[in-house]
């Protein structure tokens, strides 16, 4: 008699985990075609449009508050990965000679960003003291890095600023 007793207590609890199992499993948010349908939601996604027709990187609130000297080499780094450069290259070797070569951080960035025609990262760092006259380690300068005539104009504007010509 006692040992049905206990037979039967022991399947009264397997009944009980099985049953609270299942109504764990139950309480849980799960989507999809063969379950309940989710409440539809208002998604909305704002971009900024950069360009003639959009905010340049000043008026979208992107530019940064670093001066010159306070760009370092961990900031080349971050843009050089940011620009998809170490996936192109597969190394860190024309990053390492620029830097090498004694080029501040700062106007390394100008040069690779004026290469890919960057707008918004090359007015960011004119406009924290990049020098538009620094030559690469190819000898090629801003100027002749860049395509867009958006960024062209802004280094000319740049280096007349710095001759003291008003532009």
């Amino acid at each position: 008699m006692q040992r049905i007793a206990l037979a039967s207590r022991a399947s009264a609890t397997v009944a009980r985990t099985v049953r609270h199992a299942r109504q764990c499993s139950s309480s849980r948010h799960i989507s999809g075609a063969r379950f309940a349908p989710v409440a539809p939601r208002n998604v909305t996604a704002n971009f900024f449009k950069f360009g003639k027709n959009g905010f340049d990187s000043e008026a979208a609130g992107i530019v940064g508050s670093q001066g010159r000297d306070e760009y370092t080499y961990d900031d080349v780094e971050q843009y050089f990965n940011y620009m998809g450069f170490l996936a192109t290259e597969g190394t860190y070797d024309r990053m390492e000679a620029m830097l090498n070569s004694g080029l501040h951080p700062i106007d390394v960035i100008l040069l690779l960003a004026c290469s890919e025609n960057d707008t918004p990262k090359v007015q960011e760092i004119l406009k924290a003291g990049a020098d538009p006259t620094v030559k690469g380690i190819d000898g090629k300068q801003p100027l002749e890095l860049a395509a867009k005539p958006e960024l062209i104009r802004m280094i000319n504007e740049a280096l007349a600023s710095k001759s003291g010509v008003a532009a």
